[in-house]
């Protein structure tokens, strides 16, 4: 058996390799070895250190031995699918929300940031990888609830439906990229499935969302058909006393969800 050698690999079977590899979002440890020996001389430790050291792969975090993130581009670290990329990371069950959520639902108006956030039921530490930030997000209800199913590209991804990401986003936006992109959310949002919604927010048990959430829902009563006699089943759920719908920005009490209410919060 003719040993293989890790000098003077096959130029033209390396770019052969890096080509193949460039088609896919991620790799195992197994499948660089399967590639490596089809098309060049070097063995499997060669090939993996040297794609790392080019900037072709990514390792993604510890605790994915043997996974790998492709990369594109000359300067390396761009990955072409975020998406795809943190489900091989995170698993096929990964339910993306807030921001994440806006954009697959397209009415974020971010497309590719250095952000992504995914819900999560547990307290997880986030994730460098390449260029972008995997951030996992502790929120009251469980993955299963309020979720859908979504294409993305050649395959389907698990995102918080809409009433449950509008939800999330007015309690965090912080995590939707900010007031601004919400706004623009619920602006652009339709066909709100407003018994759903206020389900939902009662199961968070937060006064201080409930009242923000039934500002919005006021707000938007025209647009989205609010009946308004389901809004009265909120009140049980509303905060003693005031709160701020921003912390330290002023603005106007609303009596009926005894909260202050700042100007100009919404468009228009």
């Amino acid at each position: 058996m003719r040993p293989r050698v890790r000098k003077r690999e096959d130029t033209a079977g390396w770019k052969i390799l890096v080509a193949k590899l460039q088609r896919r979002d991620t790799i195992s440890a197994e499948g660089v070895a399967r590639l490596a020996k089809q098309y060049t001389r070097v063995t499997t430790d060669y090939a993996l250190r040297r794609l790392q050291r080019e900037g072709v792969l990514l390792r993604p975090a510890r605790r994915h031995r043997g996974l790998y993130v492709v990369a594109k581009g000359k300067s390396g670290a761009f990955i072409v699918d975020p998406i795809e990329a943190i489900k091989a990371i995170s698993g096929e069950s990964t339910v993306f929300g807030y921001g994440t959520a806006l954009f697959l639902h397209g009415l974020s108006r971010y497309g590719r940031v250095t952000e992504y956030y995914v819900v999560s039921e547990t307290r997880q530490n986030q994730q460098s990888v390449g260029e972008f930030i995997i951030r996992f997000i502790r929120t009251p209800m469980p993955n299963e609830t309020g979720t859908v199913t979504r294409r993305h590209g050649k395959s389907s991804v698990h995102i918080t439906d809409l009433e449950r990401t509008l939800i999330d986003c007015i309690h965090r936006p912080k995590y939707a990229h900010g007031w601004e992109n919400v706004v623009q959310a619920l602006d652009r949002a339709n066909d709100v499935d407003v018994a759903k919604m206020i389900a939902y927010v009662k199961t968070y048990r937060t006064p201080s969302l409930v009242a923000k959430v039934g500002v919005v829902m006021e707000h938007y009563a025209a647009k989205w058909r609010v009946p308004m006699e389901s809004l009265p089943s909120l009140r049980p759920y509303l905060p003693r006393t005031p709160i701020k719908f921003s912390r330290g920005i002023r603005g106007k009490l609303d009596k009926n969800w005894r909260v202050i209410v700042p100007e100009g919060l919404f468009h228009g």
